[in-house]
């Protein structure tokens, strides 16, 4: 179990230091804020995903998590991060998604 969590914490965060960088992000402690936050707020997830992951609940449970996680992460880069000319709102909804399906990818194997 805790090498899954650490996995996907390292998967997602690449995943949303690359986009990121692609969506304007280009300071130092901005990526390292976005790092951090990812620290905070991807074991929680994932832990609760893996505990319920064999529930009739669990797509209802994750979506509102990642909504919730969005939010946050959301709240988060609109207080600390300084980067001019970006929309946090969006660059959090961006990050979440792309990372959510991508793991959903990689836990299928590919086999979409």
């Amino acid at each position: 179990m805790l090498y899954n969590i650490i996995l996907s914490l390292a998967f997602t965060i690449l995943i949303e230091l690359i986009i990121s960088i692609f969506c304007g992000i280009n300071k130092k402690f901005d990526l390292l804020y976005i790092t951090l936050i990812n620290i905070l707020t991807n074991p929680c997830t994932e832990l609760i995903n893996l505990l319920i992951k064999d529930t009739s609940f669990h797509y209802p449970i994750i979506f509102i998590i990642e909504i919730l996680i969005i939010i946050i992460e959301f709240l988060f880069y609109k207080k600390v991060l300084k980067s001019e000319n970006v929309n946090f709102f969006h660059l959090s909804i961006i990050n979440n998604v792309c990372s959510y399906v991508i793991g959903v990818m990689y836990n299928l194997g590919g086999n979409i």
